[in-house]
């Protein structure tokens, strides 16, 4: 770009061309669909005469760059009068009318592209299930908003994807996970891949339906892939049987929703390594290291089961306790206490910065806690649940044990 006030050069031209209408995808996206009409207009910034006469080696050098320039159509001249100079035809605007000639001003790369593009395009607008002037240009400008997509496809990755439109339909997952879809010719990992892509072009063409349902996972009626991980441990040889004699799994966050683990005991412990070094309890399964996934602690049957939770005594620990507790009105804290601070406060460590704000449904004594470690009463403000010894945590939780089965 020049530094100048006046007279841009060709080279300069293609510069601001290459930056503001190539290189700006949201530009060049807007002009391919049409909402930003060519064409695209560049001021020369032709001299005043005062100008031109005070720097005539700059003024002859303008307009003999232009007067070169190979597209002449793009260049719009004008005879204009200069005191000392008489009338002379200069350069004033830049014009460029339509996509194929940016490209083409720009270089190889650019028209490489488009060429490309056009092709790749063309092709699944050549797909029976494109028919229709609506359906046409609907799937021309959603391909326009995906082309970092499009552009990465191989040639068989876009015969897998005119091959898989057509199959889908309403219902066609009938409640499974969207890797089982029952499709011919295509892997459903290139499914999950271009996810987006296939949904926009799906909703087309069904004019709408896929959006209306909420998405191509409901227009579908597949499930959602489980998420939300937790190691479920059985403490007890009784709730080991009833797992099946496993004693260790995972499950995902549905799952615990609806799925009533058989234990009395429900012991929420809030890292892995800490869930792993748990003593054995009578009648208790414990639910480790989902950190602050306790969503699943809303599930309806837990109201018939004793549910306790241990986490570190920091700011983001009695966080996640007051959310647990938010979910399951008889959560209890185990550990997380000023008895188990001072037991322990040689092993305490800084507390990296974290929200000011009172984490909500904190019992009394749990929120005096937690204001204490704020304002660094005990030195540091952060008790590991890792720091604890194994026979203080074993004589805890069997307190505990005892407390809700005497005898």
């Amino acid at each position: 770009m020049s530094d100048r006030g006046w007279g841009l050069m060709p080279e300069e031209v293609i510069e601001r061309l290459r930056e503001r209408e190539w290189g700006n995808r949201r530009t060049l996206k807007a002009r391919l669909k049409e909402e930003k009409p060519f064409p695209v207009s560049i001021s020369l910034k032709p001299p005043r005469g005062k100008e031109a006469v005070s720097d005539l080696k700059r003024f002859h050098r303008f307009v003999s760059a232009w007067r070169a320039f190979p597209e002449q159509s793009c260049v719009h001249w004008e005879n204009r009068s200069f005191r000392q100079l008489s009338s002379q035809n200069i350069p004033v605007r830049f014009l460029v009318s339509d996509i194929e000639l940016l490209a083409g001003l720009l270089g190889k790369a650019e028209r490489a592209a488009l060429a490309d593009w056009e092709e790749r395009i063309s092709r699944i607008l050549a797909e029976p299930f494109a028919r229709g002037d609506g359906v046409q240009h609907e799937l021309f400008v959603a391909l326009v908003e995906n082309l970092e997509v499009l552009e990465t496809f191989s040639d068989d990755d876009l015969t897998l994807f005119v091959r898989l439109i057509p199959q889908l339909r309403p219902g066609l997952g009938g409640g499974t996970y969207l890797r089982a879809l029952p499709v011919v010719h295509v892997d459903t990992k290139f499914i999950e891949q271009n996810y987006q892509l296939i949904e926009r072009l799906t909703d087309v063409v069904y004019f709408g339906d896929v959006s209306a349902s909420g998405g191509l996972m409901e227009w579908l009626n597949c499930r959602e892939n489980p998420k939300g991980w937790l190691f479920v441990r059985p403490l007890c040889g009784e709730s080991r049987s009833a797992l099946g004699g496993l004693p260790i799994l995972q499950m995902d966050t549905d799952t615990l929703l609806n799925f009533e683990l058989p234990a009395r005991n429900i012991l929420v412990v809030e890292n892995v390594q800490s869930g792993l070094a748990l003593p054995s309890l009578e009648n208790t399964i414990a639910v480790f290291g989902g950190g602050k996934n306790v969503s699943w602690l809303s599930a309806s049957w837990l109201e018939s089961k004793r549910v306790a939770y241990w986490g570190d005594i920091d700011s983001e620990g009695f966080r996640i306790l007051g959310d647990a507790r938010s979910r399951c009105l008889t959560v209890r804290s185990i550990m997380m206490d000023e008895a188990t601070v001072n037991a322990f406060n040689n092993r305490m460590v800084g507390e990296p910065e974290s929200a000011r704000l009172r984490p909500r449904c904190l019992e009394r004594q749990e929120a005096v806690l937690l204001q204490k470690l704020r304002e660094g009463h005990f030195g540091k403000r952060r008790l590991e649940q890792e720091r604890l010894s194994s026979n203080y945590i074993a004589r805890a939780l069997t307190d505990w044990a005892v407390e809700i089965f005497p005898g």
